[in-house]
């Protein structure tokens, strides 16, 4: 389980792929001393395992069923990603529970300047938007953020200063996918109901 509070924003250092999906191999960053084979890193959100490390990077495999859910397997070297370690007991939880299950990639569409705040608008697919309420929680590409606003083909966040310099959310060019993860607690609720 995370936080959706990213800890670093690392580069894809290599890529290998074989009949099961991926190998790939991102930079390690200074502050993520604690590492061990078996550790649960979120990746753009996606929850993924160190298969192996050094000092300098880490390991992880994607399965051909994750990267047929996320942006993942369109992921190339230098690409900037979010990282994040799994949650500590004990630890404050100052984002959302966010799992590190992606619901589906949906396309970022455009940001909205108005006045300080930047307004980050992403495509919402019609069979989700269920899953959205105004001030509700969603994470992209792992950041827990709020929804500011929605409508029945688009959704919007608003980012503050600090989000915009650290995670990789300004970095994405319009029509590009993003990973989304909708907030757990409102799908085990609808599911209640089924």
């Amino acid at each position: 389980m995370f936080t959706g509070i990213i800890e670093s924003v690392s580069p894809i250092l290599a890529q290998k792929s074989d009949a099961t999906g991926k190998f790939v191999t991102i930079q390690m960053p200074d502050i993520f001393d604690d590492i061990k084979i078996g550790s649960s890193i979120a990746c753009n959100g996606i929850c993924l395992t160190v298969l192996e490390f050094d000092r300098s990077s880490f390991t992880v495999q994607i399965m051909a069923e994750t990267l047929s859910k996320t942006n993942a397997g369109l992921w190339k070297n230098g690409d900037k990603i979010n990282l994040e370690r799994a949650l500590r007991l004990g630890d404050r939880l100052d984002g959302h529970w966010v799992m590190g299950h992606i619901d589906r990639a949906a396309r970022f569409l455009r940001k909205e300047q108005r006045g300080n705040t930047g307004y980050y608008h992403y495509e919402l697919h019609a069979q989700d938007r269920r899953l959205m309420i105004p001030q509700g929680s969603i994470a992209i590409n792992g950041v827990s953020l709020t929804v500011a606003g929605l409508s029945n083909r688009e959704f919007y966040v608003a980012l503050i200063k600090h989000t915009e310099e650290f995670s990789n959310l300004t970095m994405i060019p319009a029509g590009t996918p993003v990973n989304l993860e909708y907030d757990a607690l409102g799908k085990y609720l609808l599911q209640k109901d089924l």
